[in-house]
Parts: structure tokens; sequence; C-alpha cells
């Protein structure tokens, strides 16, 4: 898994790219995660385009990512989820916890 941020309005947009596992992996996703929160950045969109699998580990880095950014009165949304990842999302009944949006746009504009 390969992760890079950008920065679009106040909104912290975060591109994964491969399989969502957790483990090892995730540190850099928490990394970022906790220095936009310390940064006061804590409007998070996980852009999901380039996500290719995701198991029950790569599910708990994405509710300690949603726990860290709402502790701080912020918020993580998801955008671009294949059905790949909704599977997943929907067995577990996350997807009833996450928003989700179609466009990394949509869930921009969606903080407002």
């Amino acid at each position: 898994m390969k992760c890079t941020s950008k920065i679009i309005k106040d909104v912290m947009v975060v591109d994964i790219e491969g399989d969502i596992m957790g483990g090892v992996e995730s540190e850099q996703f928490q990394t970022l995660i906790y220095n936009a929160v310390e940064q006061d950045t804590v409007k998070i969109v996980i852009n999901m385009a380039n996500a290719n699998w995701i198991n029950s580990s790569g599910l708990g880095m994405l509710i300690s990512g949603m726990t860290t950014a709402r502790s701080s009165d912020g918020d993580l949304k998801l955008a671009n989820v294949s059905e790949r990842i909704r599977r997943p999302l929907e067995i577990t009944r996350l997807d009833t916890i996450f928003s989700i949006y179609s466009s990394v746009d949509e869930a921009v504009e969606s903080f407002k």
C-alpha cells in the first residue's frame, strides 16, 4: 500500500494505492493522519480509486483514522470506493459508519 496526500481547500486528501492490509504498511497512513490532526487539519478524505483490496486489518486502520479525526472535531470520509472495497464495508456494516462519496470533489464539498 502506498499513501500520498495533498490539501484541497482545507481538506487533506489521502490517495491510497494497492492493497489495504494494515500491519506495517499502515504506519505511513497513521502518521499522515496523526500529523494532519496535530496541525489542525481534521477534515480528511481517503481516495480509494487505486485501492485493490481491503482486509480486516485495513478496515481497522480506516476506523482508527476516523476515530482520530472525529476525536478532534473532524471527520474522515471515503471516496471512489470500488465494489471490491465496498463489499467488506457492507458485510461489516461499516458503510453505515463511514460517509462514502463517488468522487473526491463530492467528498471535499460535503465538509461545507
